[in-house]
Order: C-alpha cells, then sequence, then structure tokens
C-alpha cells in the first residue's frame, strides 16, 4: 500500500534534516580550520615580543579549533551545497562558534599566566595594579569579549588594554579586521567555492550583495585584496602622521600602533592599544590623525572597486552614500558641538561668549567632531567621557549617527544610509505619485539605477522589514537592561548602550564592564550577534529550530 502524500513528507523530514546538518556543520567546520590557522599570527606576535604564556595560549587555541574544525569538515564533506535558509544557518551559527573558539586563548592565558608576568604588562606610571587579562578567568568574559571583536563592535572587558600584552592587543585587532569584511566572504576566497547558488546564498548570508566580479569567489577575493590593500596604505599613513605629531612616541610602539589602529579603523571595530582609546594619546592632533582611519572604513568597498577598475577618483563623488556620509558628518557635528557646548559651558554662565566660552566652545566641537564621525562610522574610538554628557547630546548621536551607520557595503553596523536613502526616495515617491493621473507610470530613481513600480515596491518593502526588525530588538533590548541596570544609570545612558551594542558602535556611557550585571552581558552578546549579521538569520534559524 502506497503512502499518503502527508506520510511520504514526514519521511522526507525524517531524511533531510541529518543532511541539512551535515550541510550546516561541514561550512562552519571549514570556517573554523582558517579561524584556527590565523590565531597563529598571534601567536608569533607573542614570541616576537617575548610573552611565551600567551603564546602558549594561542597555540592551543589554535591547535583547538582546527583540529574540530578539520574533524567536523571531513565527517560531513559529502554533504550537499547549501541552499539559501542553510547559508542563513551556516551565517548564524558559525558567527557564534567561531567566537566560542575565540574565547580559548583568553581564558588559557588568564589561567596559566603567573601573577609576575601580568604585573610585567602593566606600563609603568600607571594607576592600576591588575592586569586586565585577569578579567578573562570569567568565560562569559572572554565570549564577550571575542563576539565584540568578530562582530567588529568594540565594547570590551580589557578596561585597560595595555596590561594584557602586546599578543592580545594584536589578537583583538585582527578579530575585528576579519570580521569586518566577513569571516564568510574570507572562507570563500581561500578555502571552500561552491558554484552557483550555494556560493551566492554563502556570500549574502553576511548582509552583502552587491558582485564585484562575475563568480562568487572571484568577488570574495576582489573584497579582500581591496580591503586588504585599503588597510596597509591606513598603516602607512598612521605610521607616519604618528611620526610626525609625536617624535618621541618611539618608533616600535609608531609601528605596533598604526598596525593595530589600521586594523581596527578600516573595520569599523575600535579596538584601541591604548588606556582610554584615542584619547590616550592626549594630543588633539592624533585625534585629527585618527579621523580618516575612520572615515574609509564606512566607505562601501565597491566604491573603492570601482574607482580602482576605472580608474576614476570621481566614483567616490558620483556614489550616493559617499554624499550622504559626509553630508551627514557636517550637518551632525554642527548639531552635536551646540549640545555639547552647553554641556561644558555650563559652570561658565557668566561669561558665555569671553574667553571661557570660547575655550568651551572649542572643547565642545574637538569633542564632536571626533565622536559624531566615531558614532557615525561605528567606529567606537573614543575621546570624552559620554556618560557625563547632557541627556540632548546623547540622544543627538544615537539618533543622528548610531541607529543609521554608514555605507551598506563598508563594514559598518546600524540600519545603513542606503536603507535610509531608499526609504526616504520611497515616502517622497508615493506622495509624489498621488498627484499623477490614475494610470500614469513613474519609475523611482536611486543612485544611477531605476526601478519599476513592482522593484520599487520590493526594495522599499525589504529596507522597512529590516528597519522596522532592528527596531523591534532594540526596544525589547532596552526594556531588558532597564529591568537589571544600577540605579546610578539613566535612561538615556541605557538608550545609548542598547543601540551602541546593537549598532556594533562600540561607543560607551559606562555601562559595560567586568561588573556589569551577567544579564546585561548576555543581552549585549545577543546585540551584537544580531545587529553584525542584520537579524535576519538568526532569525531564520530560531524559525528552523521549530521546523522539521
Amino acid at each position: 500500500m502506497s503512502d499518503s502524500p502527508a506520510s511520504f513528507r514526514s519521511r522526507i523530514d525524517r531524511l533531510s534534516a541529518p543532511t541539512a546538518a551535515k550541510t550546516v556543520l561541514r561550512d562552519i567546520g571549514a570556517l573554523q580550520v582558517l579561524i584556527g590557522l590565523l590565531m597563529l599570527i598571534p601567536f608569533v606576535v607573542s614570541l616576537l615580543y617575548g610573552e611565551w604564556y600567551s603564546a602558549v595560549s594561542f597555540l592551543i587555541g589554535s591547535g583547538v579549533t582546527a583540529l574540530v574544525g578539520g574533524v567536523t569538515y571531513k565527517l560531513c564533506e559529502d554533504a550537499p551545497e547549501p541552499k539559501r535558509h542553510h547559508a542563513m544557518i551556516v551565517a548564524a551559527l558559525g558567527w557564534l562558534v567561531t567566537a566560542a573558539f575565540g574565547a580559548v586563548p583568553f581564558i588559557v592565558a588568564a589561567y596559566i599566566t603567573p601573577e609576575g608576568v601580568l604585573n610585567s604588562f602593566i606600563p609603568a606610571g600607571a594607576d592600576y595594579a591588575r592586569s586586565s587579562l585577569l578579567n578573562f578567568r570569567d568565560p562569559l568574559h572572554a565570549f564577550f569579549e571575542s563576539v565584540s571583536g568578530y562582530t567588529t563592535t568594540g565594547l570590551t572587558m580589557s578596561v585597560h588594554e595595555p596590561s594584557i600584552g602586546h599578543g592580545f592587543l594584536w589578537y583583538r585587532s585582527q578579530m575585528q579586521w576579519i570580521g569586518g569584511a566577513g569571516m564568510i566572504v574570507l572562507s570563500l576566497a581561500i578555502l571552500r567555492q561552491p558554484h552557483g547558488t550555494a556560493g551566492i546564498s554563502l556570500y549574502r548570508s553576511e548582509g552583502r550583495d552587491e558582485k564585484l566580479r562575475p563568480s562568487i569567489a572571484g568577488t570574495a577575493k576582489a573584497i579582500w585584496k581591496i580591503y586588504l590593500g585599503v588597510t596597509a596604505l591606513l598603516a602607512v599613513y598612521l605610521a607616519a602622521a604618528t611620526f610626525l605629531v609625536q617624535p618621541g612616541y618611539g618608533i616600535e610602539n609608531t609601528i605596533f600602533d598604526a598596525l593595530n589602529h589600521a586594523m581596527t579603523g578600516q573595520s569599523t571595530g575600535g579596538f584601541s592599544t591604548l588606556d582610554n582609546s584615542i584619547a590616550g594619546y592626549g594630543s588633539y592632533a592624533m585625534e585629527l590623525v585618527h579621523i580618516p582611519a575612520m572615515i574609509t572604513g564606512a566607505i562601501a568597498i565597491p566604491v573603492y572597486y570601482g574607482a580602482i577598475s576605472e580608474r576614476d577618483i570621481r566614483e567616490f563623488t558620483r556614489d550616493p552614500q559617499v554624499r550622504l556620509l559626509f553630508g551627514m558628518f557636517v550637518v551632525g557635528v554642527i548639531g552635536l558641538t551646540a549640545f555639547l557646548a552647553r554641556w561644558v559651558g555650563v559652570p561658565y554662565h557668566g561669561d558665555p561668549i569671553g574667553y571661557v566660552g570660547r575655550v568651551a566652545t572649542s572643547k565642545a566641537f574637538r569633542d564632536g567632531l571626533f565622536q559624531f564621525i566615531s558614532a557615525q562610522s561605528t567606529t567606537g574610538w573614543q575621546t570624552s567621557a559620554i556618560g557625563d554628557w547632557v541627556p540632548g547630546g546623547v540622544m543627538f548621536i544615537v539618533f543622528g549617527a548610531m541607529l543609521l551607520g554608514g555605507s551598506a557595503g563598508a563594514t559598518v553596523g546600524g540600519i545603513k544610509i542606503l536603507r535610509g536613502y531608499i526609504l526616504a526616495r520611497g515616502i517622497g515617491w508615493e506622495v509624489s505619485r498621488s498627484f499623477l493621473p490614475e494610470h500614469a507610470i513613474e519609475d523611482l530613481r536611486i543612485g544611477d539605477r531605476i526601478f519599476t513600480a513592482e522593484e520599487a515596491n520590493d526594495e522599499i518593502r525589504a529596507a522597512a522589514t529590516l528597519a522596522v526588525a532592528y527596531l523591534v530588538v532594540l526596544g525589547l533590548s532596552l526594556f531588558v537592561l532597564l529591568a537589571v541596570l544600577p540605579s546610578e544609570f539613566t535612561l538615556a545612558d541605557a538608550i545609548f548602550e542598547v543601540a551602541t551594542a546593537q549598532g556594533t558602535v562600540g561607543l560607551s556611557s559606562g555601562i559595560t564592564g567586568p561588573g556589569m550585571p551577567a544579564v546585561a552581558e548576555i543581552l549585549f552578546i545577543v546585540q551584537m550577534w544580531m545587529g553584525r549579521l542584520e537579524i535576519i538569520p538568526i532569525l531564520v534559524l530560531i524559525s528552523s529550530l521549530f521546523r522539521r
């Protein structure tokens, strides 16, 4: 007797579930092999600086990660190529698994490094006596640091960065640099190169759409070549500028900082080698030097590709996202300066336009310039105590910069300028259509592309769906944080912190740290994860758990 259709589907579901799992595990395993091998780079850095215990930690982390990934890959090597939903699950789980293995060196080093060695990492004259490496004896802190690194967020449990040693400073920067262009894109460029829809699905699972070359493997390689090239140029620029501005800083320190800040600037990650981020230089000139390193990361990689392939620098000015980005910089810096001038000028009511008033305005412009660009680019380098700002300044930087972020196709977080632009153009398009005759046809122009009515509706719907999902997750996260937040923090602080976590910005109002509630720490981990992958892959993963 033949099976009924329902029974037949049930049998197929039972057979296909393990096959789908093998497909996902195969690609995640391949990714871990690559990540494990890359851990050998900070291993070498640790050896160069004589940080033997850190080197052992990276060697253990590398071996464990590559071994588990390699075994998983071999066991599932015959799995079929991923379909679209498989690719989404690979992205969602792959980033979590990578972050989990990425935490291993932190935990190992925190336990095996002797106290005397830990103390040697603390800079001479520092006003603290405890290495921040000890914070990673808590596995949750280590996992948080790894998630923050790979998602290019920049929130950190390394309260005093220099006290963790050169090897781990490099490792943190390397995580952000890898996560900036995308781990799966890197894997497609180096390891697995599936053809057809499988490669396209994996490529798009990290939030990318535009193809630079005919093949996905070619596109992935092109992205990483451009990314590496711009980072190398940034490193040269930062080293030269630092040497000119602070010649007494030392060649070794200059080169090390330049390489690390080039990686975390281009990835818009924001980890730093200094206490107090870029403010650690104590120099306005050094703050100005690092502004271009944030801007380059906020520009879409396809724009660089167009300028290089066409040999025309005007590709940057033709791109609507670049024009909007710089326009928002100008307006945002002026607006934030106005708020901050009121904040720094509060003690000086008697002299609003005299010498003290000018000093206050100068300080406001200095902070407003750097912090708005840092927030809009979602880099997260910090030069000001944001927790001390007036609420208006905090809210301005949240709604004026952090929610939207930089260009789609760049390494930034947030909703992205392109989606905001599509929604704004869509609203104007809908309004203008109301004044046309009933059967008139009006296409929608977005940048250089012209969309039919049907195509325009699809673009607007996709942008609106992501924006609404983003804001819903942000609102729910705010309620969770408010439930566990210590009383000394304000509502503005809470809004800022959930926005910086989900937007992968990395600026902090003072909430994030080793002493934060565990619930808040887990919340931020989830937000960083969802924000980097733009929510949809995580929703696909959750949906798959409730399907056969």
